[in-house]
């Protein structure tokens, strides 16, 4: 719950919002704050063992920053960090319970 609250509150709270008042348009904004989002990730999947293969980085990377569009679509269309935060929390959480961390 902590990273999701963290994660919501940097990249939407605060990013998102910067973004809106650099680039022209509300989905330029949230298109590059996923990217970011996703990017911030790379490391994780860079430096797992056994190491992924390119394809895995590259669908978790996809996954990731559609989550973040996701996120930050959420933030935008409620107002509140809230929405995003839950959702954010729930994936985590599912993620280590049917994966494993």
């Amino acid at each position: 719950m902590v990273v999701g609250i963290c994660e919501e509150t940097v990249f939407r709270g605060y990013l998102l919002n910067r973004l809106r008042k650099l680039v022209p348009s509300e989905q330029t904004a949230l298109i590059i704050q996923a990217i970011l989002f996703a990017l911030i990730h790379l490391p994780r999947y860079l430096t797992t063992y056994p190491a992924l293969s390119p394809l895995t980085i590259i669908s978790q990377l996809v996954t990731v920053a559609l989550l973040g569009y996701l996120f930050g679509w959420l933030f935008l269309k409620s107002r509140s960090l809230w929405p995003g935060i839950i959702v954010h929390s729930v994936w985590d959480l599912l993620i280590v319970l049917l994966i494993g961390s």
